[in-house]
C-alpha cells in the first residue's frame, strides 16, 4: 500500500492508538491484584482493506503474535499481539520510522507499518475465533480459553484457577496441552471474563467448547437361536491379534458374539463409570467393528474365523453430562486412547490397533457444521495420530513432545449425520425429496476436519422395501450406490485445507411414503449388528456411525493380512482401493475416447467432496488381480535441514523407480492404462489460529508426489520438482501446474490438501512406459518456517501406494513385476506383503 502522501498522519494514528491502548491497560492493571498482574497487554492490529499484515514482524522484537482472524468479504484481516510494557517504546519507534526513507528512497519499516490500519487495546471479544458472532457477553456460558505460556512467566492455567476461585467461576477439572498451547474451560459471563485481560491468565484465543453429549440409534430384535448358533461357529482371534478399539458408550461384555473377542479389554475413560453400555450405541459399533454387517454370518452356516479382536473404552454414558463439571471431547478422547494403550501394555507386547470413533459434535448442527479450520478436538486427534505422547496429570492432559512414528495411531472418525431430515427442507421441481442437495448443504461435523484421521461418510446399497402392507407404495429415498440420506459432506467447504470424507461405507437408507412426507429408517435398510442386552441381542445401526465401524473393521482386516504395514499405510490402502459406484459418477467420468466428462473443479465438487474416493471393498484391499497390481512403499525422508548460513531449507527428495513391465506396456501401445497413486503421511499440528501461512501453517510439513514426464531426463525431473517445491505457496491450491498435469484426474492443485493425497493418471500404455519414476518431496510447513531446533533434521515417515491397471485388455502385469522384484508367486496376499518390503527406493537427493 502506498501511503507516502500521508505517512505522517498514518503514523500518528497508529502511535496514538498504541499509546491509548497502553494507557487503558495501565488503568485496568491497577484493578488487578498484584500476584496476577502481567508485564504486558494485548493489542488488536487491523489491516487495511484488501491487504495482509506482516505477521512475522508482529512476532519479533519482543512482541508475541497471539492469534489471527483471516480476511473475509465482510472484514479485513486482524491480529492480536502481546506487547510487554517495556517494548511499547520500541514498537512506537519502529512505527515512526515509516516517515523516514531508506537509502533507496523506500519508507523504512514498510513491511510492518504500511498495511496497518488501526491499533487498539484488545478486548475479550476480540479474541473470539468462531465464524458465528460472539455470544452476548452478559450471558453465563462455558468458554474455551487458549493460552500461550510464553507470554507470561507463570502457569496461565494455574492463574486462571486461582482467579476463578476468587470470582466463583466453575472451571473444568482437566485442561489440555496441545503443542505450544494450553486449553481450559470456564463458566462465566463474557463481561466477567474481561477481567482476565492484562492478567497472567490472559488468553490468546477464545472458542466455543464442545462437550460430550447424547447419541441416538435405531434398534431391532431377532431370534436368540440365531445368536447361539453363530456363537458356536466363531473362532476368535488370539489376544495379540490386531484389534479395533471402539470409543463410544461402552460395551456389553457378556454378549455371546463379543465376549470371546474382547478378552476382558473393556474400560472407561469416565470417572465413576464402569465399561458397561447403558445406551447401546457402543455395543452396536463393536459388533460392526468385529463382523461388519452381521446379517451375513447370522444367515450362513459356515465357520467364522476372526483375524482381529476388540477393545472398548467408554467416552460417553449416553446421557447428558454433569453441567457443573463438563469434559471436552479432546480431553476424553486423549484419555481414552491412553487408557487402552496402557492397559494393553500391561497384558503383553503392543498390538496393531485401529481406533474407531463414531462420535461428532452436534452442537453446530444445521448448515453450519465446521468451517474446515482446526479445533481443539481435531488438533488433538491430529497430534494423537502422529504419535504424540499422552501424559495425564491431576489437572490436565498433555500432548507433548515431537511425534514418534513408531507410536502413530490409525484413527477412524465419522463425518457426521443429518438429523431430522424433513420434507420441507429440499425438494426437486417435481416435488420429490432431494436428499443429495440436503447432504451437500450440511457440512461435516467436528472433528471430521482433522488432517491425519480417516474420515468416513455413508453411502447405501440397501434399497429393499418391507413386504409389510404398511409400507405399500414406499420407495427408498437414495438409489443404489448413492450417498446415504444421513451423510454430511464438504461440498459447501470450498477453499479449505482438507477435503472430506476420505471414503464412504454402507450407512443405510430411508423409506419415503407415496406422499413424500413420511420417512422411516426401517431395519431392513440398516446394518445388522449386536444389541446391548439379553433382550435385544441383535440390533441394527445406520448413518455414518455404522459406516465408520465398517471402515475400522476393514482396516483391522488389513492389519491382520499385512502385519508390516504402518497406520499411515493402512489408511492409504483403504483410500487407494476405494472406487466410485456408477451412481456416484452419474453417466461416467470419461468419454469413449478417454476424455474426462467433468472438469477438475466439477469433479471435486460433485464427486470427491461428497463421496471421497468411494467405497473400499475387502476383495480389493486383501487381494490383487493380475491386471491390477498394487505396490506399497513404506519409507521416510528428512524434509528440512540447515544450510551453511544457519537457515532452514528443504532437505531431501526420494525417487522410486517403479518396476513397470516395459515390454508388455509397449506391446499395448495406444491402449488406455490407469496409474493410481496415493501418498499417506501424518503431520504435527500447529493448532493456534495464527494464520495459515509461513511459520504459522497448521501442518508441520507437507509432502508431494510427482511423476517423470515422457522423455524427461532424471536431472530435468529433479530440477522441475525442486523449483515447484521451492515456489509452492502455503495455500495448497496454489500448487503450480505443468503441461503433464492434464493426464491426472484431479491434478496437484486439487489433490494437495490435508495429509492424504490420491490421484489417477490416465493415458496410453506406451506413454506410461517412459514415465517409470515417481518422486516424493517436501514443500514446506511450520517446521521449516518456525526454525525449531528439535524439528529441523527430523525424518518423517510416509506410505506411497501405486496401482497399474489395464482395464481394456487382459494383460498379466503381475507376473513380470514379481519376477523383476525377485519375489515368489505364492498367491495374492503373500506376494503383496513381500512387495511391500522389496520395492526399491532409488535415491535420496539433497537440495
Amino acid at each position: 500500500m502506498d501511503r507516502s502522501a500521508d505517512r505522517q498522519g498514518h503514523v500518528s494514528r497508529l502511535v496514538g492508538g498504541l499509546e491509548q491502548a497502553r494507557d487503558e491497560a495501565v488503568d485496568a492493571r491497577a484493578e488487578i491484584p498484584e500476584p496476577y498482574r502481567a508485564d504486558g497487554f494485548a493489542v488488536r492490529v487491523e489491516a487495511a482493506a484488501g491487504h495482509a499484515l506482516k505477521l512475522e514482524a508482529l512476532d519479533s522484537s519482543g512482541l508475541t503474535l497471539m492469534s489471527v482472524h483471516p480476511r473475509t468479504d465482510q472484514r479485513p484481516e486482524d491480529a492480536l499481539v502481546w506487547v510487554p510494557y517495556e517494548k511499547v517504546g520500541d514498537l512506537s519507534r519502529r512505527i515512526k520510522q515509516f516517515t523516514e526513507d531508506t537509502d533507496s528512497g523506500a519508507p523504512k519499516q514498510a513491511s510492518l507499518v504500511a498495511n496497518m490500519e488501526k491499533v487498539q487495546r484488545a478486548l475479550f471479544e476480540h479474541l473470539w475465533q468462531e465464524a458465528d458472532p460472539v455470544p452476548p457477553l452478559e450471558e453465563y456460558l462455558w468458554w474455551e480459553l487458549w493460552f500461550d505460556p510464553q507470554i507470561v512467566e507463570s502457569d496461565p492455567v494455574a492463574a486462571l484457577r486461582e482467579l476463578a476461585s476468587e470470582h466463583h467461576w466453575p472451571v473444568t477439572e482437566v485442561a489440555l496441552a496441545v503443542g505450544e498451547r494450553l486449553v481450559a474451560h470456564v463458566h462465566a459471563s463474557g463481561e466477567d471474563l474481561q477481567a482476565l485481560m492484562g492478567t497472567n491468565a490472559t488468553p490468546v484465543e477464545i472458542r466455543r467448547p464442545t462437550f460430550a453429549q447424547e447419541l441416538h440409534s435405531v434398534d431391532r430384535s431377532l431370534q436368540h437361536e440365531l445368536v447361539d448358533n453363530l456363537a458356536e461357529r466363531i473362532e476368535a482371534a488370539p489376544p495379540d491379534a490386531p484389534a479395533v478399539c471402539v470409543l463410544d458408550t461402552g460395551v456389553n461384555q457378556e454378549h455371546p458374539l463379543l465376549k470371546t473377542s474382547l478378552h476382558g479389554r473393556a474400560h472407561s475413560a469416565l470417572p465413576r463409570h464402569t465399561a458397561a453400555d447403558r445406551h447401546g450405541h457402543g455395543t452396536e459399533m463393536t459388533g460392526i467393528a468385529l463382523y461388519g454387517d452381521l446379517a451375513g454370518p447370522l444367515e450362513s452356516s459356515d465357520p467364522v474365523v476372526l483375524t482381529h479382536g476388540l477393545e472398548s473404552v467408554k467416552i460417553l454414558d449416553g446421557v447428558t453430562g454433569d453441567p457443573a463439571h463438563p469434559r471436552t471431547y479432546a480431553e476424553v478422547t486423549a484419555n481414552a486412547m491412553a487408557t487402552a494403550e496402557i492397559e494393553a501394555l500391561s497384558a503383553g507386547p503392543p498390538r496393531a490397533r485401529v481406533f474407531s470413533m463414531a462420535v461428532t459434535d452436534q452442537s453446530r448442527d444445521g448448515k453450519n457444521g465446521v468451517d474446515g479450520t482446526p479445533t481443539l478436538w481435531s488438533a488433538a486427534l491430529d497430534a494423537l495420530a502422529a504419535g504424540t505422547d499422552v501424559v495425564a496429570h491431576d489437572d490436565r492432559i498433555e500432548l507433548i513432545g515431537a511425534p514418534d512414528p513408531d507410536a502413530s495411531r490409525l484413527i477412524v472418525v465419522s463425518a457426521g449425520n443429518i438429523r431430522g431430515l424433513e420434507p420441507r427442507h429440499v425438494r426437486t421441481p417435481q416435488g420429490r425429496l432431494d436428499h443429495l442437495t440436503m447432504c451437500d448443504l450440511m457440512r461435516i461435523e467436528e472433528p471430521a476436519q482433522a488432517h491425519n484421521i480417516l474420515t468416513v461418510g455413508a453411502f447405501t446399497e440397501l434399497t429393499s422395501v418391507p413386504e409389510d402392507p404398511t409400507f405399500a407404495g414406499f420407495r427408498p429415498l437414495a438409489a443404489p450406490g448413492q450417498l446415504s440420506p444421513f451423510s454430511r459432506t464438504s461440498v459447501a467447504l470450498t477453499g479449505t485445507p482438507v477435503v472430506k470424507p476420505d471414503i464412504v461405507m454402507e450407512g443405510g437408507n430411508l423409506l419415503v411414503d407415496p406422499g413424500e412426507i413420511l420417512l422411516d429408517p426401517h431395519p431392513v435398510i440398516s446394518v445388522t449388528t449386536t444389541g446391548k442386552d439379553s433382550f435385544r441381542q441383535i440390533s441394527s445401526a445406520n448413518a455414518t456411525s455404522a459406516a465408520t465401524a465398517q471402515a475400522a473393521h476393514l482396516a483391522a482386516l488389513a492389519h491382520a493380512a499385512y502385519p508390516g504395514l504402518s497406520p499411515e499405510a493402512v489408511r492409504g490402502l483403504l483410500v487407494h482401493e476405494a472406487r466410485w459406484t456408477p451412481a456416484m459418477m452419474g453417466n461416467g467420468l470419461y468419454t469413449k475416447t478417454g476424455r474426462p466428462k467433468l472438469t477438475k473443479k466439477e469433479l471435486m465438487k460433485q464427486v470427491i467432496r461428497r463421496y471421497g474416493w468411494g467405497v473400499p471393498s475387502a476383495e480389493r484391499v486383501l487381494s490383487s488381480a493380475a491386471n491390477a497390481v498394487t505396490l506399497i512403499v513404506q519409507s521416510q525422508l528428512i524434509p528440512f535441514q540447515r544450510d551453511s548460513s544457519g537457515g532452514v531449507r528443504l532437505a531431501e527428495l526420494q525417487f522410486h523407480e517403479l518396476p513397470w513391465p516395459l515390454e508388455q506396456l509397449r506391446d499395448l501401445g495406444a491402449a488406455t492404462v490407469a496409474l493410481r497413486v496415493t501418498l499417506s503421511y501424518f503431520i504435527e499440528p500447529n493448532p493456534g489460529r495464527l494464520g495459515m501461512r509461513g511459520r504459522y501453517s497448521y501442518a508441520s510439513h507437507r509432502l508431494r508426489f510427482a511423476i517423470r514426464a515422457p522423455g524427461e531426463s532424471v536431472d530435468g525431473f529433479e530440477r522441475r520438482i525442486t523449483a515447484q517445491a521451492e515456489a509452492e505457496s502455503d495455500i495448497p491450491s496454489h500448487a503450480k501446474a505443468f503441461e503433464g498435469d492434464k493426464n491426472w484426474l484431479v491434478g496437484p492443485q486439487n489433490r494437495n490438501q490435508g495429509s492424504l493425497h490420491t490421484d489417477v493418471w490416465h493415458g496410453s500404455a506406451a506413454e506410461l512406459a517412459d514415465c517409470g519414476i515417481l518422486a516424493v518431496h517436501p514443500s514446506g510447513g511450520w517446521w521449516k518456517s518456525h526454525n525449531r531446533t528439535d524439528r529441523v533434521g527430523r525424518p518423517v515417515r510416509y506410505a506411497l501406494l501405486v496401482s497399474l491397471e489395464t482395464p481394456e485388455v487382459d494383460t498379466d502385469l503381475y507376473t513380470p513385476i514379481a519376477n523383476q522384484l525377485q519375489i515368489p508367486i505364492l498367491g495374492a496376499l503373500a506376494v503383496r506383503n513381500e512387495v511391500n518390503t522389496h520395492l526399491p527406493v532409488q535415491t535420496e537427493i539433497g537440495w
